[in-house]
């Protein structure tokens, strides 16, 4: 926990790799490392589960746990062995009940370090978008205001049937707008805005149906089932194909159509060009399974 804080603080990249790959010496399986308590970051194979560690709080969202988790990411980031990345919260009740609003939280909407201006939840979206490596949410219980934003930064997202996404910081007199811009990238605008203004939570049916998750299973055993197998399928793809077309996917986003071309010829040859993409091409001569070094 002392090292990840001293991290925190001067933001080293090596200082992370460093303690990824202690951490992989000793794996196992086992818990890698707790932050604030409120955190828990677990290797699991080629899957780094990242879980929100609050469930008397109902896993809401605080400066500690967006800076613990915003850690983990990095530590997964810069370990080799890691694939995919799941973000989940503790428990069946609840993945993220959003901003914590208990009186003296530092959840609240209205906290704000003058040294640091940008919202914590803001910061910790642009992270999880911003990740190098495959991310999934997996959607354990209700997930409200920072909690669907998370889901809607995430890549790909598993939800239990008996959870629901919600936006209920009208009915307190607020507005999420630090979740909007996650969520005008994954909802149309009509659903997105009637959740907004009536603060009506989405079933998993209701959030299957609008694209805001991938698949929905009938009880925890299935979620896990199904969080296990797209991490399978995604592990055995080739590490740098994926990275670079998560970056040219996120990066598309906001061209228009000729300069979505234009960045996909130059980026192409690039693509063909590292080591996955020679062994891809060598392996389907010889009909082998490819050995990805993820260069």
């Amino acid at each position: 926990m002392t090292k990840i804080k001293h991290m925190l603080e001067n933001r080293s990249r090596q200082a992370f790799r460093d303690l990824a790959l202690q951490a992989r010496q000793s794996r196992c399986g086992e818990v890698l490392e707790m932050v604030e308590n409120v955190v828990q970051s677990q290797a699991r194979g080629h899957e780094t589960r990242i879980t929100i560690c609050r469930p008397d709080r109902l896993n809401a969202l605080n400066r500690d746990v967006a800076q613990g988790v915003m850690a983990a990411i990095q530590v997964a980031e810069a370990d080799p062995e890691c694939r995919v990345i799941v973000f989940t919260g503790a428990g069946e009740q609840a993945f993220c009940a959003g901003g914590d609003l208990k009186a003296g939280a530092d959840g609240g909407p209205f906290v704000q370090d003058p040294a640091d201006p940008e919202h914590f939840a803001g910061k910790l979206f642009d992270t999880i978008q911003a990740c190098r490596k495959p991310t999934i949410a997996r959607v354990n219980g209700v997930a409200v205001g920072a909690g669907a934003g998370i889901i809607c930064a995430c890549d790909l997202a598993v939800m239990a049937d008996h959870a629901k996404i919600g936006t209920p910081e009208v009915k307190v007199g607020l507005f999420p707008m630090t979740i909007i811009p996650p969520m005008m990238r994954v909802l149309p605008r009509r659903r997105l805005m009637e959740m907004f203004i009536t603060g009506v939570p989405l079933t998993a049916d209701e959030a299957l149906r609008y694209d805001l998750v991938n698949y929905v299973t009938d009880d925890i055993a299935r979620l896990d089932d199904k969080v296990a197998e797209l991490v399978a399928q995604i592990a055995a793809q080739s590490p740098s194909a994926i990275r670079l077309g998560k970056y040219a996917c996120h990066a598309m986003e906001d061209m228009t159509y000729p300069q979505q071309m234009r960045f996909a010829e130059i980026l192409l040859p690039r693509v063909a060009q590292t080591e996955d993409a020679r062994e891809g091409f060598a392996a389907f001569m010889a009909k082998r399974k490819p050995e990805w070094t993820g260069r």
